[in-house]
Formats: structure tokens, sequence, C-alpha cells
């Protein structure tokens, strides 16, 4: 059968347009997918946006600063209502004072790129607020500016939680002169300093037979006397370091001005008496100095403090005195731990962390002691004397290899102490690593980390976490509440418990202050979902004690003294 040459055309026509239509389908179908694809992704970005403004505080601005959209949060935190801020600039919620933060914001962001930092921001009601910010430039099609978004979320309470702290810290709950802490704190920031140390003269007599009450009003009476006196002098600060002992610190003051004028502060004290249950109590003062330079100020003065307990008449610190002796008791040490290290004397003890939900001992805190001949000595008396000498290292390796080997067939966790200056030591930290995997052991141990304000490199800390954490290790906080102790920080490290300092527990019977300082860490530390350790628990009033604060774990000599074997 032969065709047409219009036939052949029509049915070359008729194959195309089934060619046609088979294409078409064909990129139809794959125009469908796509675009179901592009809408389910718009869908996520549309859920992630509202979950970011749900819980964020989120605003836009244009080039100069103007409010051009705020979000609801944004509305309920600050009390402003839309129509009242959009269109006005972003410094109406100015409430911080240091202007250099917004010139280093404003720098960032002009330039092209995202700002991050903390402000305090003032609400319409004139109180403050603090949030955690970060502000990123949006750039057009052409890549310039076109305008801020900001997004915050507040952290008032963080940040008042360590305000509370630190200020408890610094003064004195009793007398409400400033701290030891604060103190410490002062000798690092000022230079040409002078301290005297003012000791009450048997003082525990007066608490013997008067009673606490009585010593404490004692106590508060005379350090307002001092502070009454010291305030007067510009350059001088007063603060009370233990129970009856209270130091004066002076900076750029001539030697011999200071002496006189704390010598005037004492026979003032000494010479009026104190009514106290009907009687004249007189209350006498030994006075010390010290003018040593800062890194030794306040151990020398302490030094020379008991020094004159014997020697009433060497009032001053003199080099010399000591440090023939400090000489002779560092080599002694020196020797001692080297000989230690190579007998194999260097041996963990275990001391118990009782669990107060399940009531038993559920975990061990592996504690370094020296073997000298059948005498258990502890680190107080060597471990400076190893860091100076360059022992320290094979000192941490040893208790590394040996509660490792001692727990890695018990069903137990335990702990091991680690500072900060271990994780930036490439040797201690690679070593502990290693020996993590080379006993399989990562699940039963806390890394116990001495909670300090040295920390400035995070990048480095939280590879080390991420790696530990990788091999089941849990972290705790040691230590916290004797120092710089930031919640903030504390958020960061994000660890497994805190160990809440053993100098506030001890106390917590007697001291008012250290039992709201233990309440908050405890409160904050169940808002993070922290579990508490409390330590120095030796007897039953302060078990109790704490246990009715809310701690979740105890450990101390009322619990179980430390021992080579559990």
């Amino acid at each position: 059968m032969e065709f047409t040459l219009l036939e052949y055309i029509f049915f070359l026509l008729i194959f195309i347009l089934i060619i046609y239509i088979i294409i078409n389908s064909f990129i139809s179908n794959k125009l469908k997918a796509k675009f179901r694809e592009l809408e389910r992704k718009s869908n996520i970005l549309r859920q992630y946006n509202k979950a970011t403004k749900t819980s964020n505080i989120i605003s836009n601005s244009d080039l100069k600063g103007n409010i051009t959209y705020v979000n609801d949060t944004f509305c309920e935190v600050s009390q402003y209502k839309r129509e009242e801020i959009l269109g006005k600039p972003h410094n109406i919620l100015k409430g911080e004072e240091d202007s250099e933060i917004f010139k280093d914001m404003w720098k960032t962001i002009k330039n092209g790129n995202i700002w991050r930092g903390n402000i305090k921001n003032r609400k319409k009601d004139g109180t403050f607020y603090y949030i955690n910010t970060t502000i990123s430039p949006i750039f057009d099609e052409d890549g310039n500016i076109f305008e801020y978004v900001a997004i915050r979320h507040e952290i008032t309470d963080l940040v008042l939680k360590t305000e509370k702290l630190n200020r408890i810290l610094r003064e004195d709950y009793l007398t409400e002169i400033g701290s030891r802490y604060k103190l410490i704190e002062d000798i690092g920031k000022k230079d040409n300093l002078s301290i005297s140390i003012l000791d009450i003269k048997n003082f525990s007599e007066v608490n013997d037979f008067f009673g606490y009450k009585i010593g404490d009003y004692i106590l508060k009476l005379v350090a307002k006397r001092i502070e009454e006196l010291v305030i007067k002098k510009t350059k001088y600060s007063v603060y009370r370091l233990t129970s009856d002992v209270f130091a004066i610190l002076a900076s750029d003051e001539e030697k011999s001005s200071f002496m006189r004028n704390i010598e005037e502060i004492s026979k003032i004290i000494s010479s009026k008496a104190v009514r106290a249950k009907g009687r004249e109590i007189f209350v006498s003062l030994n006075i010390s100095f010290s003018f040593e330079p800062k890194e030794t100020l306040l151990e020398t003065a302490n030094v020379i403090r008991k020094y004159t307990k014997s020697h009433p008449n060497q009032i001053i610190y003199d080099r010399s005195l000591e440090i023939e002796k400090d000489y002779e008791k560092n080599i002694f040490w020196t020797l001692k731990i080297k000989k230690a290290l190579e007998n194999n004397d260097i041996i963990p003890y275990y001391q118990g962390i009782y669990n107060l939900h399940t009531n038993k001992i559920e975990k061990y805190e592996a504690l370094m002691r020296l073997n000298d001949g059948g005498k258990t000595v502890s680190p107080f008396f060597f471990l400076d004397i190893a860091k100076k000498s360059g022992q320290y290292l094979k000192l941490t390796k040893k208790m590394i290899d040996n509660s490792f080997e001692y727990f890695k067939d018990k069903e137990f966790e335990f702990s091991i102490n680690f500072t900060f200056e271990d994780i930036a030591n490439k040797e201690v930290s690679d070593y502990v690593v290693d020996k993590i995997k080379e006993f399989n052991i990562g699940k039963k141990i806390v890394f116990e980390i001495v909670e300090s304000e040295e920390i400035d490199d995070f990048e480095l800390i939280d590879s080390f976490f991420h790696t530990i954490r990788d091999l089941g290790c849990k972290i705790a906080i040691d230590d916290f509440g004797s120092g710089y102790s930031n919640f903030e920080y504390l958020i960061k490290l994000d660890a497994d418990y805190i160990k809440i300092d053993g100098s506030l527990i001890k106390d917590v019977l007697i001291s008012k202050g250290n039992e709201n300082i233990i309440s908050m860490i405890i409160s904050f530390a169940r808002d993070q979902g922290f579990k508490t350790i409390a330590e120095f628990v030796s007897s039953k009033d302060i078990f109790e004690k704490v246990r009715d604060l809310g701690v979740d774990y105890v450990q101390g000599y009322y619990i179980h003294e430390p021992s080579a074997e559990i």
C-alpha cells in the first residue's frame, strides 16, 4: 500500500505531536515534582520561621537603626505595643551604659558582618532586662545591605543570679564588709600595695564564755568601727578574712604612714569597751604588716600574723624569715615525690558519693595520696611543689593509670580531678583520651573540673569535652561557689554535676550566707537539669541540712572516709 506525500507528511506530524505530548508530559511531571519539593521546603522554612519567632525576641531595622518590624515576643518583653515602637530608633530601649559596645556593634554590621553580644535593655516601665543578641545584615540581589535583623533571647535570670552570687562572695555576710575573695580580687587590680592583718586577741574565750550570738555581735561592732576609721582614708579598704581576723589594704601609701595609721586604728578600737550582757568587754588587736609584691602579699601577711603569736616584736614580714625554710621544704618534698613515683607509692584513695534519692553509694572520687613509709600523705603537702618541680605530669599519669586499672571491672562510676591547665596541656589531654580508649571505660568516668575564672579558650574546652562525651564520659564542675562562680559559663560548659564547694558546706549550720548561696546554686542546677553534690559532709547535722536544702548527692567523712579499697 503506497502513501502520497501529503499522507506521509500527515503521519509525520502525528508522530511529532505524539512525541511532543510524551515529552511535555514528562517535563510537566518533573516540574510538578520540583514544585512539590519546593512547597515542602517552603513549608519547613515557614515552620522554622514560626518557631524562631515564637521562641526569640526579633526585630528588623533600616540602615539608620529605625525599627521596621517586631514580633509578639518583642512586645511582651519590652512592654511596647507595635504602634509605639515601629519607626522609632532602637536606642529607645537603651539601658546599656557602655558606649563602646554600640560602637563595635555598628562598625561590625555596617561592614556586612554578624555581631553577637550581651546587652542591657530598658523596658517601657523603666526596668532593665538583659538579652543575648545576634544582629545580621540582610543583602539585596546587588550585594548591598538594605536592613538588619536582630534575634535575641532573654538572659536576665542568668545575669541577676550571677550578679547576686558574686555580690554575696564579695561581701562578708555577717559584717557586711569586704570578704576574703574581694580582698584577693582587689590585690589583683591594684598596685604598690600595703596590707595589715588585725587579729582579735583571745576571741575564742569570748565565744566560749558569752556564746556565738554575743561573739557575732562583737565581730560586727569591731568591723563597723574599723570601717568607720578606714572610710576617712580614700586609699584604704577593710575586709574580714576569717572569724576574728580582719585585713586593711592600702594602695600608693608610704610604709611609715600606713603603719602609723593602722596602729592608731588599733589603739582607738582597744580603748573603747563593747557592752554585752551588761558587761563591758575590751577588744585588743594583734597587728602585723606585709609590703611584699602583690603575688605573695596575702600569703606573707598570713605568715607574719602566725609568726607574731610566738614572736610579738616581729610584726613586719621579712623575706629572710621563711625563705630558707621554704627552700628546705621544696627540696625535701621534691625528693620524696621522686622516690614515691619510682616505688609506685603515688596511690589513689577512693571516697564514696552517696545518692540521697536511692540512699546508697553509687560513685566514688579518686583522690591522690602519697605513701610515705606506711604514712598516708595528702596532696595538700606536695602538689604545689610537684608543679614547681615539673613532676605534676607524672603524678597525673600515675593517678589515671591506677584508677582506670582499679575500676575497669567494677560497676561504679568514678571521678578524676582535672584542671583547665590539664586540658590545655596536649600531652595530658591526649594521654587520658588514649587511656579511656585502651580500657574502654568512658561510661564509668566523671571528669571533675575545678571551677575557674580563667577560661580564655572555650573552643579548646569544647573540643575536649566533645571528645570525652563521645567516649561516654560525664563532667562535674568542682568547688563551685568558691570563687568566680558564673552561671552563664556553667551553662556553656554543660556539666552533668555541680559539686558545691566544701567551704560553703562545712559552715552551713552557722552561716546564713552560706545557706543562701547553696540554695541559689541548687535552684539554678535544678532549673538547668544539673545534679548537685555537697562536699565536706562531716556530720549528721550537716547531712540532714543539705538534704533538706535539696542536694542530690553528698560526699564527706560522715558518709565514707577515703580508703585504698572500696
